[in-house]
């Protein structure tokens, strides 16, 4: 590694920051992957910068103080994090990967040529380009030279919907997402492992905690698997959210539950179909699956299923479930084909603009 080039990236990084109206950092999972969390922490702090997540890198920086606003979505996300993105005249992007799937739905409106985008081996300002610069240098290298940024915008984090109303009404996945954060305020937060589908967007909605998804290939029936690994590497109990399609790809493997003592608390977005692909093609009759009686399987596997059909019994299944550890809990939730998360909403009819 050059040393001089390092540092004329660092000081140039710095000041095109410096001299932004209203320069944003953007981290992603090169952060996770080279165990930058808490330098890049605090790189935020000293910066005084606003900070947001990419889709693939939601659940970093949560157990570090930093001023973390949210995550940014494109035109499927929050408007005041979409705009704080969008508008930045210093975007800078360390570890993001540019995919389809942190900025497939942004109809463009980041100016990547505007940006700094700071990989491990590659720096590109507009133009032109800094090669063989690893990151974990460049992040120790700013952080050396960093003082705060007179400019840089102050906006409060995200508030997380909260507050589930525990009557008979039937369950969304808003609803989903409400009773979870619910359940976090009062024991504390878990990790959380997500497969693909309208789940991925509820977790969005979730309060800011350690995140397993298959973001990158969107590929179904990571969630259980995906939970079982989370609680066998940390020995935390997970919450598991999955939808009705994925589980019936991978559900079976939390069988192994009882013989390794492991009990998750998975929560499945029972909507009789691939809800994901209906948002875009609702007149497809493939997407159709049936309703299958998932919190019966449960009890066949060695662990305990709730069936949860309105909003009362989806509360007192995660009460449950938390007051009797040891084996896994399964709420089998119902949800009317259809009813999407607002992110997923959004999500959908972004595409459906974008392609019209």
């Amino acid at each position: 590694m050059d040393r001089e080039a390092l540092a004329a990236c660092a000081d140039e990084i710095l000041a095109r920051l410096s001299a932004a109206e209203s320069p944003v950092l953007m981290v992603d999972v090169e952060v996770r992957r080279f165990g930058l969390e808490e330098q890049v922490a605090a790189l935020a702090r000293r910066l005084a910068i606003p900070v947001v997540t990419s889709l693939m890198g939601r659940g970093l920086l949560e157990n570090a103080d930093a001023p973390l606003v949210g995550t940014y979505l494109g035109l499927a996300g929050t408007p005041e994090v979409s705009a704080l993105v969008e508008e930045s005249d210093a975007l800078l992007l360390l570890g993001v990967i540019v995919c389809d799937t942190n900025f497939g739905v942004s109809a463009r409106r980041v100016d990547l040529r505007r940006a700094i985008q700071a990989l491990d081996g590659r720096v590109t300002l507009g133009f032109h380009t800094y090669p063989d610069i690893p990151l974990a240098s460049l992040v120790q290298a700013l952080l050396e030279r960093a003082k705060p940024l007179a400019s840089a915008k102050a906006l409060a984090p995200v508030e997380a919907p909260r507050g589930l109303t525990r009557d008979g009404a039937p369950v969304t996945p808003l609803d989903v997402a409400r009773a979870l954060n619910d359940l976090m305020d009062a024991h504390g937060r878990m990790p959380v492992a997500t497969d693909v589908g309208d789940c991925l967007f509820t977790a969005m909605d979730l309060v800011q905690t350690d995140h397993v998804a298959p973001g990158y290939y969107a590929s179904m029936g990571f969630g259980v698997p995906a939970g079982l690994g989370v609680q066998a590497a940390s020995g935390r109990r997970p919450v598991v959210l999955v939808g009705d399609g994925a589980f019936q790809m991978t559900g079976l493997e939390l069988g192994h539950c009882a013989r390794h003592g492991w009990d998750p608390v998975v929560v499945v977005l029972n909507n009789g179909g691939w809800g994901m692909l209906s948002a875009f093609r609702p007149d497809a009759g493939y997407n159709a699956l049936g309703t299958w009686n998932l919190a019966g399987v449960a009890d066949a596997l060695g662990g305990t299923g709730h069936l949860v059909n309105t909003r009362a019994e989806l509360a007192q299944a995660l009460e449950s479930a938390i007051a009797h550890p040891g084996r896994f809990h399964l709420l089998d939730v119902r949800i009317a084909p259809g009813d999407l998360s607002p992110s997923l909403r959004r999500f959908a009819d972004a595409v459906s603009r974008l392609h019209a």
